[in-house]
Parts: C-alpha cells; structure tokens; sequence
C-alpha cells in the first residue's frame, strides 16, 4: 500500500475545516472528502429550552470563528480534491469506490458517522481517528463537553486512535490533556481539545508510534455518551457550573495539583 497517499474524511464544520486546514498546511493530502451532518435537534420542552440550546451554539459557533477562523489564510502544501457526502452515505459503496481510487496509505478522521467493517478490512491499522476525549473516560458524542458537565476539567484531553468496530475502543497512538486557566469559559475548554488533537494528530503521523504524553494508557472503555444526551439539561447544568464559579474553583484546584 503507498503510505504517501493521505486521505482526510471529515465533518462539515468549523472545527473540522480548521482540521482539514491545518493537516494541509503539514501534508500533501490526496483527497478530502467532507460529510455533511448536523446535530439532531432534541424534543424540547418549552422555548426556554430551545433558547438555551440556540445560544449555547451561536457562543460555540463564535469561540470558533475567534480560534479557528484564521486557518482559511493558511498556505497549504497541494489542492487536494474535495469530496461531498452525503449524509447517511459515508458507508455506502460507490463512496468507497471513490475512496478506493486514491490508493490510501493512511486515513484520518475527525468528526464523522461511524465506519463499516468494509474500511477495517480494506485498511487495516491504517485508518487514525481523532477524539475529542479521553477515551478510556468517555467514548462517543461530544466528549469534550462531559468533562465539563462532571466537573471533571482533568479529563479535558483529545486522544489519537486505530479506528476498529467498537467506538472509540481502538488502540491509543497518541494522547494528552489539555492546559487549564480558571478565565476559560466551556466554550473555550472544548476548542481547547481541538486544538490539542490537531497537533496529536500532526505527531502521529509525521512520528507514529510515539510514547504517550499521559501515564494513563487506554486499560478499557470509557462511559459511551450519544447525541439523545446532550440535552437542554445538561447544557443548563455547564452553564451553571460556569455562572456559580464552581468551574473556575475546580480548574484553580487542579492547577494546583499539577504544579
């Protein structure tokens, strides 16, 4: 297999366009093929309900234009070919048949529907995911938002992995946590773990096999958090954690054990 062919599949937002822009400001990329999603909206209860999740993305939506907007002007290494999906049509044949055709020697992931054992068994230990999370804590969606909501801001990290059939189960290639400051608000600690997983990812693949930075290594599965969790509840609860200060005295007291 050429392990000079590099193939990005990615989701359609910001985050993963800052993905996509700084891999090619690295590599030289084949194809980048971009899957169009969006988050489900939930059964609300009341336009209360529906403000609060509105405004929890318009502020997600401006923290990342404020640290992701710049890599549109980042120079890139080649004109890789942009691909659409569809959505429900990541796995679907003739999007593996166009995959096919760029003879991947590696794939990297961010942010997209789950993929069939067609990939596994075509690619085997060449597929990378990047995971917004500790996945030995939490596997699934929205993995940098938990943390928060648990009032566990230690476990804000972003972890590099084979992709295998289980969700984010497959062996650690690289993994670390993020740097804390009592001022970040939940929107800048999630950007936060984008940022670290771009440049895990960026390691990974220009050095693979290298040590983990953690002394933690991925012993079993983490809690598996779906899309129907992330409710207005739980965006409420990070809001108040946020609001009461109780986030900021947690950040200070794990600053403090970290020094």
């Amino acid at each position: 297999m050429n392990t000079s062919n590099l193939i990005v599949i990615a989701g359609n937002q910001l985050r993963h366009q800052y993905f996509v822009n700084e891999l090619s400001a690295h590599f030289s990329l084949s194809a980048v093929f971009v899957e169009n999603f969006e988050h489900p909206d939930p059964i609300f209860k009341g336009n209360k309900e529906r403000e609060l999740r509105n405004q929890f993305f318009a502020n997600r939506r401006k923290t990342e234009e404020q640290f992701f907007g710049h890599s549109k002007n980042i120079s890139t290494q080649n004109k890789p070919k942009f691909i659409n999906i569809k959505k429900c049509f990541l796995n679907h044949r003739d999007t593996l048949k166009i995959v096919q055709s760029f003879n991947p020697g590696k794939i990297v992931i961010f942010g997209t529907s789950l993929l069939d054992s067609k990939y596994l068994n075509l690619y085997p230990n060449c597929i990378f995911n990047l995971h917004v999370g500790l996945s030995q804590h939490y596997r699934g969606s929205s993995c940098n938002f938990w943390p928060i909501h648990d009032l566990r801001p230690d476990l804000l990290g972003a972890t590099i992995h084979y992709v295998d059939k289980g969700i984010d189960s497959g062996e650690v290639l690289n993994q670390d946590t993020i740097k804390l400051n009592e001022d970040d608000s939940e929107h800048i600690l999630m950007v936060k773990t984008v940022i670290l997983g771009v440049k895990l990812m960026i390691q990974c693949i220009n050095e693979p096999g290298s040590k983990l930075p953690i002394k933690e290594k991925q012993k079993g599965n983490g809690k598996l958090y779906l899309m129907k969790h992330f409710t207005p509840q739980a965006i409420l609860k990070v809001r108040q954690l946020v609001t009461s200060g109780s986030l900021r005295q947690r950040i200070a007291k794990e600053n403090q054990i970290r020094r």
